[in-house]
């Protein structure tokens, strides 16, 4: 056991420089023997204020003076002592916390060492790592998208378990290819350490397809958050946009989105739909899926999208009828599946015959 703080001496008698345990122990003992001497003295004499009496004359306290002095004396002396005592047991004390501090460490450092034993001992340890690649890709969350602050999911948790965990995490580019991303107020400070996590997550993709999730809260801040994405704007196949009725359209988002496949819209605005549809129809060639969840579309807000329509095979969109559904697909001529989102339980009536490739329709209330 090691010793205790070697700067402590002469405690209750017994020097500190190279004192274990048994010695503070020792020490204890002692103080405790003699402060029970003192603990236990009688205090009352004849002249305490519970037993002497009020009404006693001043020449018989006069008269008493030398053995009222006398007591004093023996209580400065008794006085004395109990400050030392105390002065003795404050070391012991700051051993016994001193030992304690060490023994936690200790026992901090044993707990490490077997932990690290058992792992080069257990079967997952021994995996490969093709194996361990395998098993960290369906270790992800249900949600789409991940926010890097989170610590306790992964893949950001994957690279706090241990070492080797970490190198193989961070190694694997697929991993890293989500990202939910807020544009919203906060002083430089924040944002450069936001930008800090962002950027840091981003690169290890390492040039991989993108899917990000924005949420625009704020025309100064989308504006930064643009230039941040600008250097992974190739990498960009889905986008998903969602902002506030008080946020303009952020169409710069939509400039050099070369390789963009997927894009998915949540406006809380009905007016920004043709502002949204004429920045989405300028969309690349690459464009192939087209998602709006809200607001809710009649047949002219949904043909507005044209002619980006024509190339897209998958489509999900919230509309007001279901009767529009036909002339729907009628703009949509390369459609694979379409799914529709209403907000009651509508039929769909077909007034004339429609010609169109094999389709999936869903229909979901």
């Amino acid at each position: 056991m090691q010793a205790v703080d070697s700067s402590t001496t002469n405690l209750a008698g017994v020097s500190l420089s190279a004192t274990s345990e048994s010695d503070v122990i020792g020490a204890l003992h002692n103080i405790l023997a003699r402060s029970r001497v003192i603990i236990s003295a009688d205090l009352e004499t004849p002249y305490s204020c519970r037993s002497y009496p009020i009404n006693r004359s001043v020449t018989k306290c006069e008269l008493d003076q030398p053995r009222i002095s006398a007591v004093i004396k023996e209580r400065q002396e008794q006085l004395d002592a109990a400050l030392h005592e105390i002065s003795d047991l404050e070391r012991v004390m700051d051993g016994i916390n001193n030992l304690y501090r060490q023994l936690i460490e200790k026992k901090d450092g044993i707990t490490h060492s077997m932990n690290l034993h058992k792992r080069l001992v257990s079967g997952i340890w021994r995996l490969p790592t093709e194996v361990l690649s395998h098993i960290f890709v369906h270790c992800f969350p249900e949600t789409s998208h991940i926010s890097p602050p989170s610590k306790t999911l992964a893949p950001m948790l994957l690279t706090r378990v241990c070492r080797r965990w970490r190198e193989i995490a961070v190694g694997m580019p697929r991993l890293w290819c989500r990202l939910r991303l807020y544009s919203s107020e906060v002083d430089n400070r924040c944002w450069e350490s936001i930008a800090f996590c962002y950027d840091l997550w981003l690169k290890r993709s390492r040039g991989l397809p993108l899917s990000l999730e924005v949420w625009c809260r704020s025309d100064d801040s989308n504006t930064r958050l643009r230039s941040f994405i600008q250097p992974y704007i190739n990498q960009i196949s889905s986008l998903s946009l969602h902002f506030s009725p008080l946020t303009n359209w952020p169409e710069l988002m939509f400039e050099n989105l070369s390789a963009l496949q997927e894009l998915i819209v949540c406006a809380y605005n009905d007016s920004k739909m043709p502002q949204i549809a004429q920045s989405v129809s300028q969309l690349p060639l690459t464009m192939r899926s087209l998602k709006i969840t809200f607001p809710v579309l009649s047949l002219h807000g949904f043909s507005a999208f044209t002619p980006l329509l024509a190339r897209l095979t998958h489509i999900e969109v919230a509309i007001y009828q279901m009767n529009a559904v036909p002339d729907m697909l009628v703009l949509c001529p390369n459609l694979s599946s379409l799914t529709i989102l209403t907000g009651v339980k509508q039929q769909m009536r077909v007034s004339r015959p429609i010609t169109h490739q094999p389709s999936i329709l869903t229909h979901r209330s």
